[in-house]
């Protein structure tokens, strides 16, 4: 089962994640609503619990195409127990050094140098009290990429193809890239190539 998971600032998520629709067969929106920065820090948590109920109900295979604040949720819920397949993490709004729990068979992490959002979001690392409250309380991946040597992930650098924060869900990247990574997925290797 393919399950997409939007980012927090998001009113319409079939304008960003629900466009991967066309390209899966099998798919599950995890829609948690638009949300301002204070219902994320609050809500984060319990949104990946019902993520892991929701994925252990399923009793598939969990492939998560999760966006900026929809990693953080995924990597929470795998924290709490979901095992998933492959996380799928585009433009996540994760801290470059996060270290992906056990329960994730393979990670694939779509960056570009040209995101300001989560180029922003750095300044979280700053605030002590934060990681309580957001996991894995957002960085810069999403931009720089994973630093953390984990033969469970690849970075994939689309610098050259997008220039912003979403911009991988515009038509004409996912007619481009998304054959390439439904390739990757159902290879079921961690590096295919």
């Amino acid at each position: 089962m393919n399950f997409l998971i939007h980012g927090f600032n998001v009113h319409d998520p079939e304008r960003s994640v629900g466009k991967l629709k066309k390209y899966l067969d099998n798919h599950f929106m995890f829609e948690y609503g638009w949300r301002e920065l204070i219902s994320v820090m609050l809500l984060n948590k319990r949104d990946a619990k019902e993520l892991k109920l929701i994925i252990e109900a399923c009793n598939d295979k969990a492939v998560i195409f999760a966006h900026s604040n929809g990693c953080a949720i995924a990597v929470e819920s795998a924290k709490q127990g979901a095992n998933i397949d492959t996380l799928v993490c585009i433009n996540p709004a994760l801290k470059c050094n996060t270290v992906f729990p056990d329960t994730i068979k393979r990670i694939i992490v779509i960056h570009t140098k040209h995101d300001k959002a989560t180029k922003a979001a750095r300044f979280f690392d700053k605030i002590p009290f934060i990681q309580i409250f957001i996991p894995n309380a957002w960085g810069a991946m999403g931009a720089k990429g994973h630093k953390v040597i984990d033969k469970r992930v690849k970075n994939w650098d689309l610098s050259a193809r997008l220039d912003g924060h979403s911009d991988f869900f515009e038509d004409d990247n996912l007619e481009w890239h998304m054959p390439e990574l439904k390739k990757w997925i159902d290879s079921g290797e961690v590096y295919p190539y």
